[in-house]
């Protein structure tokens, strides 16, 4: 009866990820549906970037060439090693609207990300901010369409979901952005969009109204989080401000890492930020979702193993949990533009994830540092230096 029971609660727990994720389907709306507005306010991009010279040149060739009157792009060069700063100037020569800064070093107290994009913030004039990656390539229209959509949902600040094109390996585990927001945010619920911990910002491709953003204090409010764009979601809320997420996939794609390493070091780094700075909460989820997700194939495993295949406990209630976890990923990936191949990954996708959470909550216990772009930070004390 207990075995019944456990069956019933996880067939349970993984319908109500289905009905979200088919909630917030319906409820996150498509960027590049957004009308292009009347009156385009003036405009700054702004592409914080180390070591990225694999990406930066295509990245900043596309944002030069948008569908926009007014605005410039200005590109933020960390005190790259990798000759970063001169495939920017070289994709910034053929326009006349792109300027690249250069970096003077780390102060104290600061994480990487924010100070470059504070620094970016204090060399511009503009209403609109769009904070963008140096791994995301948009669309000749996404500008207009990123001020069409903040204005569309009365937002002070609009984040969007790319797609990702990368190795098949790097492709599985990048894709589980979309189905965590659509599976596990309840972005359907009105009164969820006014509670910071709720607060979805992406990062990748943020639009701030200049006005909001000064409010807050900006990515200098955030300084010490290693997640900053979600810091700075949840300040914006708490604060009052509306913060909305687009589905992004039609304009918007993404290269993040050629290579696991550089997205296993990405995902440790973030995933503590995410959960509240709880090493407890890391593990509980880590937990979960082996729990839900590899259980049911342990299951199908193990019965076939033990002659009981075709029984109820360790064949069809497996089944049925498999084919709702899996549908769930398969609605997200369909909405993200994946391929079917992508979709039958999640089990080994949040393997991985689940590993990188254990990977998170050990470092954070024993504080030892993470490395990202070549500089260590420690885990454990917020106002710690980079060294």
């Amino acid at each position: 009866m207990w075995w019944l029971v456990l069956h019933a609660a996880a067939a349970g727990l993984l319908a109500a990820l289905l009905i979200q994720t088919l909630l917030n389907l319906v409820r996150l709306p498509r960027l590049g549906r957004a009308r292009r507005p009347a009156v385009l306010p003036r405009a700054a991009v702004l592409i914080p970037a180390r070591d990225e010279a694999e990406r930066i040149g295509a990245c900043v060739r596309a944002w030069a060439r948008q569908d926009y009157p007014d605005y410039e792009v200005v590109v933020y060069d960390d005190d790259s090693s990798d000759g970063t700063a001169a495939l920017a100037a070289g994709a910034a020569a053929a326009a006349g609207h792109v300027r690249i800064l250069r970096g003077r070093g780390l102060p104290p107290g600061w994480r990487g990300k924010p100070h470059a994009l504070s620094r970016l913030r204090a060399a511009v004039q503009a209403d609109l901010l769009v904070f963008a990656d140096a791994d995301v390539v948009p669309a000749r229209e996404t500008l207009a369409r990123l001020a069409g959509a903040l204005g569309a949902f009365g937002a002070d600040a609009l984040s969007a979901l790319p797609t990702h094109a990368a190795p098949a390996a790097v492709r599985v585990l990048a894709a589980i952005q979309h189905w965590a927001v659509l599976a596990l945010v309840p972005l359907w619920l009105p009164r969820a969009r006014r509670r910071p911990c709720f607060a979805v910002l992406n990062g990748q491709c943020l639009a701030i109204r200049a006005h909001a953003y000064d409010a807050v204090g900006g990515f200098g409010a955030v300084r010490a989080s290693l997640a900053e764009d979600t810091a700075l979601g949840r300040r914006l809320v708490a604060q009052g401000h509306r913060v909305a997420l687009a589905d992004g996939a039609e304009l918007l794609t993404c290269e993040p890492y050629r290579r696991l390493g550089g997205l296993w070091a990405a995902t440790v780094r973030y995933l503590p930020s995410v959960m509240f700075e709880s090493g407890a909460l890391l593990l509980a989820g880590a937990v979960a979702l082996i729990a839900l997700h590899l259980g049911p194939l342990a299951l199908l495993a193990l019965g076939f193993v033990r002659g009981t295949s075709g029984e109820l406990l360790w064949t069809w209630l497996p089944l049925l949990e498999l084919a709702l976890a899996l549908g769930a990923r398969a609605v997200a990936d369909r909405r993200g533009g994946y391929p079917w191949w992508v979709t039958l990954a999640h089990p080994l996708a949040l393997a991985a994830l689940a590993a990188a959470c254990v990977d998170a909550a050990v470092r954070r216990r024993r504080d030892r540092p993470v490395e990202w772009r070549g500089r260590r930070y420690r885990t454990r004390r917020a106002d710690d230096r980079a060294a």
